[in-house]
């Protein structure tokens, strides 16, 4: 254990069975520190994303990935692996272990290692799964007959008890007994749109070699179709290839290849056709429950029988409609390929260099068709008279090249141990992009640019180039097995900074003191390992956008004097910053590790400090006189993140029952804002608020103290907005200047988008060959706003709510919780919206048994198990009508629900 930095590993063998849809999702439950989230259900598209140690900059957050020595700045390659390959995940948390990545490493490094062939016989391994799944939470709204007379009482709340009600006594009784279901139904839009979903997987490896050659190759399939009702599907073929060959004594190549090939296909707008406020998910709320999903002649719903009233129900956007209209395909291929050469130059000195390049194609049709809607009867309601196509192509490459020579030797009797490595590496990276449009084909049945259409011909189009250089060097020295010492230095540049500031110098130190070693505890038999270890580095950051050192004008319109136009004006949209520079994060960590019983058990605690300064803002007073609209971002704002991290793993045999039994446990202090720079302002959102003092984006809003019980508690309350129309029943919000007046001045912190624990827990056991597995992880002490799927009661003309509401304040029902429907000021963001989202999970399930070697040797199998999994089986959370486990950010309801799996497999080896 001569680890001095924050590291933790995990490893996995040939038969990777868990249903995850992208690699990232095997990191759940394995690691302190890190938090990993799904924001999505959707196949090709969950926006899942990993956070380590907490957020350290303002924009891209993402950790640099490196599988097998080739480096990716986002998770798109490392959700595409085929799990199976995947030998071990390490994840670097402080700046001593990921400063040797420099600029790549300030928000943490996942380095991904891939299977690779071993020496001796040859071995073909298949594992293959088939299963189904199902969302985790359904949420629940207010039936047809609910819905009317929440419908109606809005009404009468908003316009008077003479309104023209929209549900009379005789619609809403034939909506009990069910007369007319073409005019008066009762849907359940929720069981409509959702359902259980296929997804099978098939695996084969092929891995052999010698002494001095070994090779492996793998292919793989995914298939997975969504549990939302319609085209939406993915498709997901991978290839790997490993070869590893001693040429000489002296003298190793190698290679690796990853490749896949994603095809996604969906209705019009892919993705988009679920999200958004038009998306199928939030048609949950938008597609009230009277409208049939389906009429009595076959078509879609659209219109309830209020349609021709004055006061009528508002046509809706049919989800099942929406979710077969037009087609939407998407094409993804990547290979990514490392070739190495290292020689041996004498016995102490050695040199790699290597080159690698990652390609990435990706092409995106969508067409929009020509389409009417109609009502129960037959008549027009809308139309689309012009179809459409929208073409695009993008191309990205990124070449890498390095060059390391190492140098490591032991003297005196192995008493000093010295390493030392110096390298050097060069990045290029290209993006590509053309976009077409097209409209007015002949037919919806013609789906190509040249099939005809004639209509409002658009391209657009683009590029952008990174490159990146950088000298870096690290030493190593132990001094009797017990002192550890580690030094790092990096010297970047980026294209994306002027030639004043294009270079940045990131250096780390480590140190480590095996007390183990030490003659006062050798003879205490029961510690097997104790270690204080402690770090420092600087690492930077260049995960901004390009070219916002260098000016930018635009062609913004022609100048006039009189009516004579003199000249076409440029102008400068935004002032830029030539001397924007490195964002830097500076981390501090202290941790012992410690093992008991022969290592039997171990146990890690540490404590990190993580300051981020130099972070790009740009809200800063601009006075009108300079003429431009915005200034560029200033190396400025500063952000602290802390915490405490423990690990424990214990492994042990009681005769022929083999477990292991491991946990993780992350405490972190308030992720907090320091500073915004001089003259910097606070930035409000809709939702949130980025100022010193609070954590980032915290959650801002208004304070509710209850709901106003009578007239003369609103008379003598502050005036809620300078509204005069507040009412017994609507919100009371806390006055906190105390002006006697509720308007925007009165905004608070109301709530943290970060949690203050991540947690897991992972068990084994391995009894005559039945084996079982199974991963707990949750999260603590995190909220999220919810105000955009049915929480808000009945403040607009056709949106359903969530069935609770079905307890609104009423003058027979004066709740203290819910407020009337379609009351003054309810759906302003405030903390009735903040919700807690804190949940244990049990992410993965899996009970396998392996058939005895005595019975499947007869037929040339060296291993066959079957076995029963699954994925998010159980979720134990106060939160209600949808899933806890989401993106940060506003309308995360919107998104497809998360699903359960449930698997049946087989893994075989011969």
């Amino acid at each position: 254990m001569n680890q001095t930095g924050s590291t933790q590993t995990v490893k996995f063998d040939d038969a990777v069975n868990q249903p995850v849809t992208n690699s990232g999702q095997l990191m759940y439950g394995k690691f302190s520190g890190v938090q990993i989230t799904q924001g999505s259900g959707l196949p090709g598209a969950d926006a899942s994303s990993v956070l380590i140690r907490g957020l350290g900059t303002f924009g891209n957050s993402n950790p640099l990935v490196v599988i097998d020595n080739i480096q990716f700045s986002g998770l798109n390659e490392f959700n595409n692996l085929s799990p199976a390959d995947i030998e071990s995940i390490s994840v670097l948390k402080d700046a001593s272990a990921s400063s040797i990545y420099g600029a790549r490493g300030a928000n943490g490094v996942i380095i991904v290692t891939t299977k690779k062939g071993k020496s001796g016989s040859s071995s073909v391994v298949y594992n293959s799964y088939v299963g189904f799944q199902k969302a985790t939470v359904i949420p629940k709204y207010l039936g047809a007959v609910d819905y009317a007379t929440l419908i109606n009482e809005r009404d009468i709340n908003q316009t008077g008890p003479t309104t023209n009600l929209r549900y009379s006594p005789a619609d809403i009784q034939a909506i009990i007994d069910g007369s007319n279901k073409d005019q008066f139904s009762n849907t359940n839009w929720a069981n409509e749109i959702l359902r259980n979903a296929p997804i099978q997987s098939h695996y084969i490896a092929f891995s052999g070699g010698n002494e001095k050659t070994t090779y492996r190759v793998s292919l793989g399939y995914l298939g997975q179709e969504a549990i939302v009702k319609g085209k939406f599907k993915t498709d997901r073929f991978t290839l790997s290839f490993n070869l590893n060959s001693k040429v000489k004594e002296w003298l190793s190549i190698s290679n690796v290849t990853n490749a896949y090939w994603s095809k996604f296909k969906g209705p019009t707008g892919g993705a988009d056709a679920i999200t958004g406020e038009t998306g199928i998910i939030n048609q949950f709320q938008r597609s009230h429950p009277v409208v049939p999903a389906f009429y009595s002649n076959g078509e879609y719903g659209f219109v309830d029988g209020t349609y021709l009233k004055v006061n009528a129900g508002p046509p809706i956007t049919n989800p099942l409609r929406r979710g077969v209209l037009g087609d939407y395909s998407d094409d993804e291929i990547n290979i990514a390929t490392r070739f190495g050469v290292k020689a041996d130059l004498t016995k102490y000195l050695s040199f790699e260099t290597s080159g690698s390049i990652s390609a990435q194609f990706g092409s995106t049709s969508n067409f929009t068709p020509t389409s009417d809607v109609r009502d129960w009867a037959g008549n027009i309601v809308s139309q689309n008279l012009v179809n459409s196509l929208r073409n695009s192509t993008r191309f990205n490459y990124r070449l890498l090249n390095e060059n390391i020579l190492r140098y490591a030797k032991k003297f005196d009797g192995n008493k000093h141990d010295l390493g030392v490595l110096v390298g050097h590496s060069l990045v290029y990276n290209r993006n590509d992009g053309f976009t077409g449009n097209l409209e007015g084909f002949p037919t919806n049945n013609l789906q190509e640019f040249n099939g005809g259409g004639v209509l409002n011909p658009n391209v657009s189009g683009g590029a952008s180039v990174e490159t990146l250089q950088s000298f870096f060097a690290r030493v190593n020295y132990i001094y009797n097995g017990k002192y550890l010492f580690e030094a790092n230095v990096r010297r970047d540049g980026s294209s994306k900074f002027g030639p004043a500031n294009k270079y940045g110098t990131f250096p780390s130190l480590s140190a480590g003191w095996r007390i183990s070693e030490e003659k006062f505890l050798r003879d205490v038999t029961w510690l097997s390992e104790l270690k204080l270890r402690g770090s420092w580095g600087i690492t930077g950051n260049d995960n901004i956008g390009n070219n916002l050192y260098s000016q930018n004008y635009s062609l913004s319109g022609d100048y006039f004097i009189g009516n004579t136009i003199v000249s076409t004006v440029t102008l400068a949209g935004g002032l830029a910053n030539p001397r924007i520079r490195w964002e830097k994060v500076e981390q501090l960590d202290v941790a012992v590790d410690a093992g008991f019983f022969g290592n039997k058990l171990q146990v890690t605690a540490g404590y990190f400090n993580r300051k981020s300064s130099d972070l790009l803002y740009s809200n800063y007073p601009i006075p009108a006189t300079i003429g431009i609209s915005s200034l560029g971002a200033q190396n400025a704002a500063d952000m602290v993140n802390s915490g405490t991290e423990f690990s424990l793993n214990y492994r042990n045999s009681v005769r022929k029952l083999n477990y292991t039994l491991g946990a993780n446990l992350s405490l972190f202090a308030d992720n907090k804002v320091t500073g915004l720079g001089q003259g910097g302002l606070q930035t409000i959102g809709a939702e949130t608020i980025f100022r010193v003092g609070d954590p980032f984006n915290a959650l801002y809003g208004y304070k509710v103290l209850g709901i106003f019980q009578s007239t003369n508690e609103v008379a003598t309350s502050p005036r809620q907005f300078g509204n005069t129309r507040t009412a017994p029943g609507d919100f009371k919000y806390a006055d906190l200047n105390g002006d006697g007046v509720i308007n925007e001045s009165d905004r608070t912190v109301i709530g943290n988008p970060f949690p203050k624990t991540v947690y897991n827990f992972n068990a084994t056991l391995d009894y005559k060959g039945i084996d079982l597995v199974l991963t707990f992880e949750g999260v603590g002490r995190l909220d999220r706003i919810m105000n955009d799927n049915g929480q808000r009661v009945m403040e607009d003309s056709r949106n359903n709510v969530l069935s609770y509401l079905i307890n609104r304040w009423t003058p027979t029902n004066p709740s203290t919780i819910y407020p009337r429907a379609g009351g003054q000021n309810n759906a302003v963001v405030s903390t009735f919206f903040v919700e807690d989202v804190s949940y244990t999970r049990l992410r993965n399930l899996e009970i396998g048994y392996t058939l005895p070697n005595s019975i499947t040797s007869k037929f040339g199998v060296s291993k066959l198990r079957v076995y029963v999994g699954g994925q998010n089986l159980l979720t134990f959370t106060k939160f209600k009508n949808f899933d806890p486990e989401r993106q940060r950010g506003g309308n995360s309801d919107q998104n497809t629900p998360l699903y359960k799996v449930y698997t049946f497999g087989l893994n075989v080896k011969f």
